[in-house]
């Protein structure tokens, strides 16, 4: 009986222990000194021997753990090229070729490669998804964006004949 008096004794304090233990509203530790009583009596409890109590000092030591801080780091890689203004799409580099279609000011486009012909790129069309040509006046491209490894694309052999402005042979009388 005694036994079993000194395991519920023993139970309950550390219950009582436990309970204080998870006392998460207190911002510093504190010490709860009937709790330490409580404590310093659970071995007496075991070998039927007085064990002294002393009361815990109230000096509270607080440990400061240091914060990580995060820097930003400017990993993004460069974007797509940006259409800066409406522009139209050919089939190869100017008038020669017919209009494929207009890429609207916002768009960001796919370089595909670099035209044989200064001031021109190759861009997968956002609209029908195949090559098509347009002004490199129109586009914006980021500093970092690696041009080194597009291909340089002659342009395809003109499909239709585009009329020139011949004069008219004029009548003389």
């Amino acid at each position: 009986m005694r036994r079993r008096i000194g395991r519920i004794v023993i139970a309950g304090s550390m219950f009582l222990l436990a309970g204080l233990a998870c006392n998460l509203r207190s911002a510093a530790p504190s010490v709860n000194a009937g709790a330490t009583i409580i404590a310093a009596t659970l071995p007496g409890l075991k070998t039927n021997t007085s064990v002294p109590q002393t009361v815990p000092s109230s000096t509270v030591t607080s440990t400061s753990v240091p914060t990580a801080s995060l820097t930003p780091q400017n990993t993004s890689t460069p974007s797509n090229p940006l259409v800066i203004r409406d522009s139209l799409c050919w089939v190869g580099p100017g008038n020669a070729y017919d209009v494929v279609s207009s890429v609207k000011t916002g768009t960001r486009v796919q370089l595909l490669g670099l035209g044989s012909l200064s001031g021109w790129y190759i861009i997968n069309n956002p609209i029908y998804h195949d090559p098509c040509w347009i002004q490199a006046v129109n586009l914006q491209i980021d500093p970092g964006y690696n041009l080194s490894g597009l291909p340089i694309i002659n342009p395809p052999p003109s499909s239709t004949p585009k009329p020139t402005n011949t004069p008219k042979p004029t009548n003389t009388p």
